[in-house]
């Protein structure tokens, strides 16, 4: 388990970066205790850090970060079922989402989650451990949409998984 807290850190500069400076990036963003990090790679072939962070609330959020300009990607909430933001905007259920996923990466899904993006957009994420082998791919499908958002694949994990 990673147990760091750094509030109120400021990112790097893109010169500068490294892990430790992707990190304080995102505790500058969602001061917190880190509990996983992932290392993806987009479709495009980027270097992404994703730190799942509990903040002090006991709100869950995934923040990510270049890993080669150490800047902020994204910033997202991990919400539960009955989240009333997410029930009230999603078009599609999970069961449709996990369908959509499948047809982008054959395999086996491992699991779905409820995130909510900047502004309130609800979004599944859909992690599959893909039939033609290789790294989990993470699947994002809009919740509005049913649309193909991003695929990550999984390169490296750190931290408490689930059943931990």
């Amino acid at each position: 388990m990673i147990g760091v807290l750094l509030a109120g850190a400021a990112p790097l500069r893109a010169a500068e970066c490294d892990f430790e400076g992707c990190l304080r990036t995102a505790l500058a963003e969602k001061p917190g205790k880190v509990w996983e990090m992932e290392i993806e790679r987009e479709e495009q072939g980027g270097k992404i850090y994703k730190f799942e962070i509990k903040d002090r609330e006991g709100k869950e959020w995934k923040v990510l970060v270049n890993a080669q300009t150490g800047c902020l990607v994204e910033t997202e909430e991990v919400v539960g079922r009955g989240n009333a933001a997410f029930e009230n905007g999603a078009k599609i259920s999970p069961e449709e989402a996990r369908q959509t996923a499948l047809e982008k990466v054959p395999g086996k899904v491992k699991e779905v989650e409820r995130k909510l993006e900047k502004g309130g957009m609800p979004v599944y994420e859909v992690e599959i451990v893909p039939r033609s082998g290789g790294g989990e791919r993470e699947v994002e499908v809009g919740a509005l949409s049913g649309e193909v958002r991003e695929i990550r694949e999984e390169r490296y994990e750190i931290g408490e998984q689930e059943g931990d």
